[in-house]
């Protein structure tokens, strides 16, 4: 006999070693809730209620764990030939769920005009209720079709507190994957909603069963998302769209990702990285998919919309006619810039921001040079008060000419002031119209002197200085008369135009100094001659007379 001590040594010892084998192992710890199979007439599949019955005729409910599934309404069903339900056309032998669930299947019709059974999200299929609106649940989902009509995708919807994203399977002739909601909270009641619908492309819309699990299950689902492109983006028709996708799964594998554009199927890659160029798509607005399937047949999909735009108008090169600017426009349709180029050499750009730039491509302003700006045409008008100002570097803006202050002082050394006079070199034009402190050059000056031009120096009666007065003056003041002295120029500068004009009429007094000394030399010079005629005549009588 073994004493109680000794059981409880026993036990000590097992304990914990049976609590590190069931976590090594994974057990879940209260996983699955529930199972429901739905079935035209009574089945039985171990595990698993049976929900029979035509939910087109009535409402059918059943219970397991303490969940009850119904089927909310006869008219949230869409029938064909009158029933819902049909059994042993699923595929087989089905390995996601069990062969007899799979095989089995509820379903909508969407009638002849593929629009009975779109999603209404006021009318959900199923409900499931005694939920506890504080605990978050898992709900896998399956079905399968041979009936020959189109059922590929099947959309799966649930709505608890919010309504989340909804998932497609293909289901016709399905036998290995399912669909993954995780964390769904039902609302205030406890209740949480299914929906399954056809797509306006679909004629049926199955299911075969439903697993309920505690949030706090170890039910593994793939976590797949769309990297590139980005959700909205446009797209030229002409080009190749490449896609990017990741797809995990801990403790599992993904065999596969498959994209499709809306229903229907694109590409697939087996391997990461997940990656599919679709070529050439046609114009429209697509909802590009990426849906994994891991090696337990549970698939997760992601979704994004993009817009292919269309390039049906073309522009000649000799002239447009019907050229609407509503619907008619030269320019892009996506984020890219748009060049301008002249032997293809890029002169011009605007950004998708309209700014435009000229010699540069990253304009900073709506309009941005990076050269010389012309502007012909331009006409005074003394009436407009505006100026335009420019700060470091470049921007142009105005301002009222009567905020302007003082001179306007420029980086080169001009200045303008209020008066018009310009000053080069110095801040002080001292009241002169022009100022230059500093050298300068010119090709030609024309001065236009308001005094009198000294013409009136050879006119009749003009009184000449005499030379004995001239001289004179000169040992006196060391300057000739009208002219400015070296005190005077020191002081005031020469205005060249008097000045011009003193040394004309110094040159032109010299002239008739020179006339007069030039007569006076004529007539010393006949003297002369005369005095020698006549000493000549002397010499030649005294020479006779010897």
């Amino acid at each position: 006999m073994i004493s109680s001590n000794m059981h409880m040594s026993i036990l000590k010892r097992v304990l914990p070693l049976l609590v590190i084998v069931l976590i090594g192992l994974k057990v879940p710890v209260n996983a699955q809730i529930a199972a429901f199979h739905f079935t035209a007439g009574v089945g039985s599949v171990t595990g698993w209620t049976d929900v029979s019955g035509n939910a087109a005729d009535s409402v059918i409910t059943a219970t397991a764990g303490g969940i009850t599934i119904s089927s909310v309404a006869a008219a949230n069903w869409s029938p064909f030939a009158g029933t819902c339900a049909i059994d042993g056309l699923g595929g087989y032998p089905g390995v996601y769920f069990p062969p007899g669930v799979m095989s089995n299947s509820w379903y909508q019709y969407n009638g002849t005009s593929r629009n009975l059974a779109e999603y209404n999200a006021l009318m959900p299929q199923l409900e499931l209720t005694g939920l506890n609106p504080d605990s978050t649940y898992i709900l896998r989902m399956s079905g399968s079709n041979g009936s020959g009509f189109v059922d590929n995708p099947t959309v799966y919807t649930v709505a608890g507190t919010t309504v989340y994203a909804s998932q497609n399977l293909n289901a016709g002739g399905n036998t290995t994957q399912g669909i993954t909601f995780t964390a769904i909270r039902p609302d205030a009641t406890g209740m949480i909603r299914i929906y399954i619908n056809c797509t306006s492309s679909t004629d049926l819309a199955v299911i075969g069963g439903i697993q309920v699990f505690s949030g706090s299950a170890q039910v593994n689902t793939p976590t797949v998302a769309i990297t590139a492109p980005g959700n909205g983006t446009i797209f030229a028709e002409g080009g190749n769209l490449a896609i990017q996708a990741t797809a995990t799964e801990p403790g599992e594998s993904i065999v596969k990702v498959e994209f499709y554009a809306d229903t229907t199927k694109i590409g697939e890659v087996d391997a990461a990285p997940y990656n599919f160029t679709w070529v050439d798509p046609d114009p429209g607005s697509y909802q590009l998919t990426a849906k994994a399937t891991d090696n337990l047949g549970t698939i997760n999909s992601a979704s994004i919309n993009i817009d292919v735009t269309s390039l049906n108008y073309f522009w000649s090169t000799t002239g447009n006619i019907a050229t609407g600017g509503d619907t008619s426009f030269v320019g892009t349709i996506d984020s890219n810039r748009l060049a301008f180029r002249t032997k293809n050499i890029e002169r011009m750009s605007i950004l998708p921001t309209g700014n435009i730039g000229i010699g540069t491509i990253t304009p900073s302003a709506q309009f941005h040079t990076t050269g010389t700006v012309r502007l012909a045409g331009l006409t005074s008008d003394s009436s407009k008060t505006r100026v335009l100002v420019s700060d470091t570097s470049g921007n142009l803006f105005y301002r009222n000419a009567s905020t302007i202050s003082g001179p306007w002082q420029y980086a080169n050394g001009v200045v303008y002031d209020s008066a018009d006079a310009i000053a080069i070199g110095t801040s002080n034009p001292q009241g002169y119209k022009l100022a230059v402190n500093g050298t300068a050059i010119f090709t030609k000056v024309k001065v236009k002197t308001a005094g009198t031009w000294p013409d009136y120096v050879f006119q009749k009666g003009y009184a000449l200085l005499d030379l004995k007065e001239l001289e004179a003056y000169l040992e006196k003041y060391r300057h000739l008369p009208g002219i400015a002295s070296e005190t005077e120029v020191q002081r005031d500068g020469i205005d060249l135009g008097d000045h011009q004009a003193a040394l004309l009429k110094k040159v032109e007094e010299l002239t008739l100094y020179l006339i007069e000394e030039n007569k006076a030399l004529k007539e010393q010079n006949a003297r002369l001659q005369e005095q020698q005629r006549q000493i000549d005549e002397l010499k030649k009588l005294i020479g006779e007379k010897k």
